[in-house]
């Protein structure tokens, strides 16, 4: 039982990585501008838009860097 347990995790755990691609210094500017330079977060894009994170948690992906709720970011910097 605690095998088919454990790969059930594993094939979860693969199933939940993500492919992040890094933003290009046009987008960062952005970010620098709209939330300011101390930031306790990161921010990335994915096949579904802009998300911040940190280690411990993720936004939902937004079209564009301008619909990212300031209140998201502070929520997921907060977890940092």
């Amino acid at each position: 039982m605690k095998e088919i347990i454990t790969e059930k995790y594993k094939i979860a755990k693969k199933d939940k990585k993500e492919d992040k691609e890094p933003l290009d210094s046009k987008e960062r500017e952005e970010i620098k501008r709209r939330f300011g330079e101390d930031l306790e977060c990161s921010f990335a894009k994915d096949k579904d838009g802009y998300f911040c994170y940190t280690h411990r948690a993720r936004s939902d992906s937004y079209p564009t860097i301008a619909k990212i709720p300031r209140s998201k970011v502070e929520f997921i910097g907060s977890t940092g």
